[in-house]
C-alpha cells in the first residue's frame, strides 16, 4: 500500500500554477513506492498535461465534489491529501507534517495554510486529541479539505455532497466524527492562493444567493445529524451548527443590500429552527453575538 495518495483537482487553473502544484508534491522526500499522485481533470477546456509520476484522470465537468470523489475511489494510499491545482505544498513545513504522521500515525493531522512563501520553517508543537469529536467540542474548525492529512480507512461510505458550494463545511465535520486520534499543529504547510474566481470573492448577486442557499442546506443537514446523534457527538455537531448559523447571519448583513431580501434569508433560518441562536460560551465572539442578537437581527432586517 502507498503511504499517501495526493489528490489534485484541476479545472481551468493556469497551467503554470498546476505545474507548481505537482512539483511541490514531487519535491517531498517520498520515494515513488510511498506515494501516488492522482490528477483529476474535471472537464477543463485546456486539458491538463501529462506529468511523469502522475496518474491523470479526465472526466466531464461535474464540479469539485465529484472530482474529489473520483480521487477517493481511485486512491490506494493509507492516507489522503487533497490539493487544489492553483495551490501547493510548502516543502519544509510539509516535511514536518510527514514526520509527525510517521511518528504518531494519527487518523487525521490538521495544519495551517498561508499566503506567504516559507522557505524554512521553525519546528512547531502539536496538540493531541483523543478524537475528532473531542476537538469539535472544544475548538473551532477550519473546514477546508486541503487543510489536513487523513487516514483513508476512516472514510467508510462518506463522500463529498455534489452540486453545492461550501461542500467542505458538510464533509469535514462528518470526517472528524469518524476520527479516533487527531493531531493539530500550526505548521504553515499549505500555500493558498485567493483567486478572484473563488467562492468567497465572487460578488455578483446570483452567486451570493447561491452561497447562502447552499450554506442553509449544509446547516439543515448538520442540524438533522445533530438531532439524531447522542452524547458528545450531538453537542459537537450542535456547536458547529450554532457557529455556522452565526456566520450565516453575519453574511446576510454583509452581502445582502436590500432589507426585504435580508428578512427573507433570516426567515428561512428561523423556519429551519436555527434562529434565534442559543446563548453559549463557545468563543467570546459567539457569546457576545448571541447576547446581542436581538439588536443584531434588527439591524440585519432593517438596515
Amino acid at each position: 500500500m502507498k503511504r499517501i495518495s495526493f489528490i489534485i483537482t484541476y479545472y481551468n487553473e493556469p497551467l503554470q500554477q498546476l505545474q507548481e502544484c505537482v512539483q511541490s508534491v514531487l519535491r517531498l522526500p517520498l520515494v515513488p513506492e510511498e506515494r501516488e499522485i492522482l490528477l483529476i481533470d474535471d472537464g477543463s477546456t485546456v486539458p491538463a498535461p501529462d506529468f511523469e509520476g502522475v496518474k491523470t484522470i479526465r472526466q466531464e465537468n461535474q464540479g469539485l465534489s465529484a472530482a474529489r470523489n473520483t480521487g477517493i475511489e481511485l486512491a490506494r494510499g493509507e492516507y489522503i491529501q487533497f490539493l487544489d491545482a492553483d495551490d501547493f505544498l510548502q516543502t519544509d513545513p510539509y516535511c514536518q507534517v510527514l514526520s509527525m504522521q510517521a511518528q504518531y500515525q494519527p487518523d487525521m493531522l490538521m495544519f495551517r495554510f498561508t499566503r506567504r512563501i516559507t522557505r524554512r520553517c521553525r519546528w512547531y508543537g502539536v496538540g493531541h486529541y483523543v478524537s475528532g469529536t473531542a476537538f469539535l467540542n472544544s475548538r473551532n474548525m477550519r473546514a477546508a479539505a486541503w487543510g489536513y492529512l487523513f487516514r483513508r480507512s476512516i472514510l467508510g461510505n462518506l463522500r463529498f455532497y455534489t452540486g453545492i458550494l461550501h461542500e467542505d463545511e458538510l464533509f469535514t465535520p462528518q470526517l472528524l466524527l469518524r476520527t479516533k486520534s487527531l493531531l493539530v499543529t500550526r505548521i504553515p504547510a499549505y500555500y493558498y492562493r485567493t483567486g478572484t474566481d473563488s467562492i468567497t470573492h465572487q460578488q455578483d448577486a446570483a452567486h451570493i444567493r447561491q452561497r447562502l442557499q447552499d450554506t442553509l442546506f449544509v446547516l439543515t443537514e448538520l442540524n438533522r445529524m445533530a438531532q439524531a446523534a447522542q452524547g458528545e457527538e450531538h453537542y459537537a455537531l450542535e456547536r458547529r451548527v450554532n457557529q455556522l448559523s452565526m456566520d450565516y447571519i453575519y453574511n446576510v448583513w454583509r452581502l445582502i443590500p436590500h432589507h426585504q431580501d435580508r428578512r427573507h434569508h433570516i426567515a428561512e433560518l428561523r423556519d429551519a429552527g436555527l434562529c434565534p441562536l442559543p446563548i453559549r460560551t463557545y468563543t467570546l465572539k459567539y457569546f457576545l453575538f448571541s447576547l446581542l442578537q436581538r439588536i443584531i437581527l434588527k439591524g440585519v432586517e432593517n438596515g
